[in-house]
């Protein structure tokens, strides 16, 4: 049972985790988009959505949260071209 289990997440990870990994990064990526688009205004960023983003508010309070720590962090470039290849 453990051989079987160790093959199936080798496959997995020799076919699936470079997907799964780029699929999981756009989907934050877009979340997080989507959040300063409707909430901008709670961390600092004035836009012009005030009133959908106060009937929407009550249904996503919890990730406001995360919006402004993500927001409020620092992003550095190398953390972005470390992904591409340079030889």
């Amino acid at each position: 049972m453990k051989v079987r289990q160790a093959v199936r997440d080798f496959f997995y990870g020799l076919l699936f985790l470079d997907l799964y990994r780029e699929t999981a990064k756009t989907y934050l990526q877009y979340k997080l988009l989507l959040h300063l688009l409707t909430f901008g205004d709670f961390v600092g960023m004035p836009l012009l959505t005030t009133y959908y983003s106060l009937r929407l508010l009550p249904y996503s309070l919890q990730e406001l949260y995360d919006l402004r720590r993500e927001a409020a962090r620092e992003h550095d470039i190398f953390e972005e071209l470390a992904e591409f290849d340079v030889h």
